[in-house]
């Protein structure tokens, strides 16, 4: 057998680097935490010195709140609401992008959200927005537009209900179409319950 080379430097322009050194960090992500993601490790897979990998992060923890902000973008962009429809078709959209991608690539959203439970300010700063705005996302679905402190503190907590159903249930339990109509449906009377049916 032989022994495994060395990548082979390719020189590529900083914006297409710095893509390639989020995309490694996010593989890496779902293997261990992010504060245990070794620089080193990340630089000689991409096939550069650890030197340059911080000519495009100034320091490891820029570097790990990208990582960070990129795995978050992924979970908005599939959660979002059809353009048009009913309230229901609105919040079932933004629930059905959530759920189906939480059940995909489990391994990626558990090492988001392990990641944000790290104690680091900007990574916890970089999870929390991505939690308000989802929370915004549903409030606007369901038509509301200027929702009392309790009731977006309630969605919140049906977001994290959501979050952990998506993560724990598997295809034996329920399956991703009941799961998401199960949540669409708590969440309605949610919203009916302080702002009226979301119609």
């Amino acid at each position: 057998m032989t022994a495994k080379s060395a990548p082979t430097r390719v020189r590529l322009k900083p914006e297409e680097r710095r893509t390639q050194l989020i995309g490694i960090g996010l593989r890496l992500l779902v293997t261990r935490p992010i504060h245990e993601m070794s620089i080193d490790e990340v630089a000689a897979e991409a096939g550069i010195s650890r030197g340059l990998l911080f000519r495009y992060f100034p320091t490891k923890r820029d570097y790990y709140v990208a990582v960070v902000q990129a795995a978050a973008r992924r979970v908005l962009l599939h959660a979002k609401a059809p353009a048009e429809g009913t309230a229901t078709e609105r919040i079932r959209g933004i629930v059905d992008g959530f759920v189906s991608f939480v059940r995909r690539r489990k391994g990626n959203y558990v090492a988001l959200v392990r990641a944000g439970a790290g104690g680091d300010e900007l990574v916890l700063e970089v999870f929390d927005n991505t939690r308000r705005a989802l929370v915004d996302r549903v409030l606007e679905a369901a038509g509301v537009s200027d929702p009392a402190p309790l009731l977006r503190l309630t969605v919140r907590g049906w977001l994290a209900m959501a979050e952990e159903m998506a993560v724990d249930a598997t295809d034996e339990v329920v399956t991703t179409a009941d799961l998401v109509e199960l949540l669409v449906g708590h969440l309605e009377r949610v919203v009916e319950q302080f702002a009226g049916t979301p119609h």
